[in-house]
């Protein structure tokens, strides 16, 4: 597998989360041997949805 943010290979990792409040403390996830970059399903899923439909503020004015 091919890093999205550098092209670089990507290893799969176990990694640990000791204060999750799920109850799950391990899970696995790519991690990018050259930046960093860690891609597990919950951030490809999020990247990869269409963003929903999000209401527009009215500009509020600026009090000095």
């Amino acid at each position: 597998m091919c890093c999205p943010r550098c092209k670089g290979l990507m290893d799969l990792t176990r990694f640990y989360d000791l204060l999750d409040d799920t109850g799950s403390i391990a899970f696995d996830a790519w991690r990018c041997i050259c930046c960093g970059e860690v891609l597990d399903s919950v951030v490809y899923t999020n990247r990869t949805q269409r963003p929903r439909f999000t209401r527009l503020r009215k500009p509020q004015a600026v009090r000095m």
